[in-house]
């Protein structure tokens, strides 16, 4: 049994003995037992895979939008991420939920920095707690990710895109991709909040739905991409994720406009096999090595 294993069915014991004894919910149990387990002694990627697995298990009855980001989705973006920006970058995570993505891509950036804006108290406590564990350099704010918010830009900013309407028409009226009738749709106004608080240059990674253009019936996010930023790249996710295949997703690479900035020839536009299939992933990321090498 591999060191990461024998971590999760200890702490997963725990959580449970909280959960009886005291009578909580499960994902403010596995709260208190990682404000508490003494970590000095691991190494840090198996106390990040055991802490996934426990977030993963603890939140599969939570709504979609609720759900922490695949492991196997995170890992891939935090490679991505290492192609785009230096060691010592700035992130920024909206919607950042139980940290997992955020943290996934910390953990493959030296010296990298991250701001992480929640709206849930307890997604949010949740990933404060995990960031304690692995001491990983992350400023919090509780808040609702589509009102002003005072983070310093990112180099990088990423979204795993909330997918659905949102109900203040006030705050929606602000955007550039607010609906002309009805409520605003929520994945739209994250992607143009995320690019506002990315620096010129910078890159906007977002997990979105398959049928995101689609969606665009008023034609305001194709015009909204062309104004301020270059599509660099759509790499889609390995259809065998989805039990439904409407409900399939994507990567979207943005880069924002700026000094320098130019439209690639060729965007990187990629069919991502199975995360287990180990021979096809090396296949497909020396073809995404290439197309960064003469990109």
């Amino acid at each position: 049994m591999e060191r990461f294993e024998q971590l999760y069915r200890d702490w997963k014991q725990d959580v449970k003995k909280l959960v009886a004894d005291l009578d909580v919910l499960p994902l403010e149990a596995l709260i208190e037992v990682l404000e508490r387990v003494d970590v000095a002694s691991e190494d840090m990627d198996d106390v990040r895979k055991a802490v996934s697995l426990l977030v993963l298990e603890e939140t599969t009855t939570l709504p979609p939008n609720h759900q922490p980001t695949p492991d196997a989705v995170s890992l891939f973006i935090g490679y991505l991420a290492t192609k785009l920006v230096e060691d010592k970058a700035t992130l920024l995570e909206l919607g950042s939920g139980t940290g997992t993505l955020v943290h996934a891509v910390l953990s493959q950036l030296n010296e990298a920095t991250a701001q992480a804006v929640e709206v849930d108290e307890t997604m949010l406590r949740l990933s404060y707690a995990i960031s304690n564990l692995l001491e990983k350099p992350v400023s919090y704010f509780h808040q609702d990710a589509l009102e002003p918010l005072f983070v310093e830009p990112a180099n990088l900013t990423l979204v795993d895109l909330p997918i659905g309407y949102y109900p203040n028409d006030e705050v929606a009226k602000t955007y550039d991709l607010h609906r002309t009738d009805g409520h605003a749709y929520a994945h739209f106004l994250m992607m143009e909040q995320a690019m506002r608080h990315t620096v010129p240059g910078g890159h906007g990674l977002f997990v979105i739905p398959n049928n995101l253009f689609e969606q665009d019936d008023e034609g305001k996010l194709k015009q909204w991409m062309d104004r301020e930023a270059v599509v660099k790249g759509v790499l889609q996710l390995p259809t065998t994720m989805f039990k439904d295949e409407r409900y399939a997703k994507s990567l979207l690479l943005l880069q924002k406009l700026g000094e320098g900035v130019k439209r690639p020839k060729q965007a990187l536009l990629v069919e991502l096999p199975s995360f287990t299939d180990v021979r096809a992933v090396a296949n497909i990321v020396k073809q995404i090595d290439d197309w960064f090498k003469t990109t």
